[in-house]
């Protein structure tokens, strides 16, 4: 049988910010989640259609390797797929939600805005599927609802990450890897003097910049100092204040790099993918980044990079652990309602060959026995290395997507840019955010 692949943006991208996707409807709107293990009618889950949404950033050919793998195994099923953007899923999901026809399968980022899918009846409880019950712990919860449904699979475990290039390091006189903010200070400017451009930043996506300063910011600022480590469940039951000091000073260091050019030129207009191949081309120094994107990092023929834990600590004080949950799998409810199949899918691509996005991707397996979950997993060496000693840090704190409200983080990466950019100033988050806090506060009642 004719193999099919449809591929390409759902929505035109071009008219749209990057982000997720999830049409605001009127059809069930606080409908309890369907479960996801409900029994089709027909009883055949060898034949039929299914519409299924994949983010294909980060690995692109995963998804096409998935649909031709499926179609040989199951020739009578037809998939229909959409390519998302896993920097702005709602693009493609929210004109769907609107229509209540979310796809079969769906990928989804694990944050508050797709919990409050789960809990409005949109995505499936996904409890009892092989993906579900093997993942971490840590990633159950995360991908847990507060009404309690389960409704995602984790691609992966992730934290946030300097990788550098080693032979720049070696060429200005760098003898080993920063582990506090004045070691890192001091080797942004020796690399400086060498004629390098020390940190590649991607000024022209919001989205990235909210993954990287202020995940540290808030990490040793907010948690680590002891000011408020609840700050998040604060935040998510009631008024918040992020005018303190404390919280003004999330930011700063990223002031500093910024205002002392450490910055690589044009870094105004480059998005997250122009700063990452600067990096693997050697015309910049060092980059933070998820660890997700150890894939696009270490590449054959690319520059020789190296990565650790991220150096944002005071002298003397400790480093931090950043926790992510990767993007996941979420079962969408639709008219069609052929949840078998969708079942098998969903089992296919979030567990039985979830090997093929791992290795494309480079991530960290999600599994609480890998060995036996994913025997094919390929993981890089330099990458586990640096999560071991990420994951051995006393002291760790949330990626703030997954620990602001989805209406206040969309206000932390207009703030995060406005600063980068120099248009706003650290002192003014209270001022960005506070608005905010209010206004999600205003949906709750």
């Amino acid at each position: 049988m004719k193999k099919v692949l449809a591929l390409g943006l759902v929505f035109c991208l071009l008219a749209l910010t990057v982000a997720g996707c999830v049409p605001a409807g009127t059809a069930a709107q606080d409908a309890p989640a369907a479960d996801a293990t409900a029994t089709d009618a027909s009883g055949d889950v060898t034949k039929g259609e299914l519409n299924v949404a994949i983010a294909a950033d980060i690995a692109p050919d995963s998804v096409t390797e998935w649909t031709k793998m499926f179609n040989a195994d199951y020739p009578d099923v037809k998939l229909n797929v959409m390519l998302e953007d896993a920097s702005n899923y709602e693009v493609t999901i929210e004109p769907l939600v609107a229509a209540n026809e979310l796809p079969d399968v769906v990928g989804i980022g694990c944050t508050d805005w797709f919990g409050t899918l789960a809990d409005k009846g949109y995505l499936l409880d996904v409890s009892g599927t092989l993906g579900w019950e093997s993942q971490l712990d840590v990633l159950k919860n995360m991908y847990t609802s507060r009404n309690g449904v389960h409704f995602a699979v984790a691609n992966g475990v992730e934290t946030e990450l300097l990788y550098y290039n080693i032979d720049q390091f070696e060429a200005a006189g760098i003898k080993s890897v920063p582990t506090n903010w004045d070691e890192f200070l001091d080797c942004c400017q020796k690399l400086k003097d060498a004629g390098f451009q020390p940190l590649a930043v991607a000024g022209a996506s919001p989205n990235n910049l909210g993954h990287s300063f202020i995940s540290f910011g808030i990490a040793h600022e907010i948690v680590a100092s002891g000011f408020d480590p609840d700050w998040n469940t604060k935040a998510r039951d009631g008024e918040y204040d992020f005018s303190t000091p404390e919280w003004q000073a999330v930011l700063n260091k990223a002031v500093v790099l910024r205002d002392a050019g450490y910055f690589q030129r044009g870094y105004e207009s480059a998005d997250l993918y122009e700063c990452m191949r600067a990096v693997t081309a050697g015309e910049v120094a060092m980059t933070f980044q998820g660890s997700y994107q150890t894939g696009n990092l270490l590449v054959e023929g690319g520059a020789n990079i190296g990565i650790t834990t991220v150096p944002w600590n005071d002298k003397g004080k400790d480093q931090v652990g950043i926790v992510i949950a990767g993007d996941g799998y979420a079962m969408g409810k639709n008219s069609s309602g052929n949840v078998d199949l969708a079942t098998k899918f969903f089992n296919y691509v979030s567990f039985e060959h979830a090997d093929v996005y791992q290795n494309m991707s480079g991530t960290i397996p999600p599994w609480q026995d890998v060995a036996k979950d994913m025997p094919n997993a390929k993981v890089n060496e330099k990458l586990q290395a640096a999560w071991d000693a990420s994951n051995a840090l006393s002291v760790k704190s949330l990626e703030p997507q997954q620990a602001f409200t989805a209406i206040v983080y969309e206000q932390v990466k207009q703030f995060v840019q406005a600063v980068i950019l120099g248009n706003a100033e650290p002192s003014q988050i209270g001022d960005y955010l506070n608005p905010a806090q209010k206004e999600y506060l205003a949906t709750l009642n």
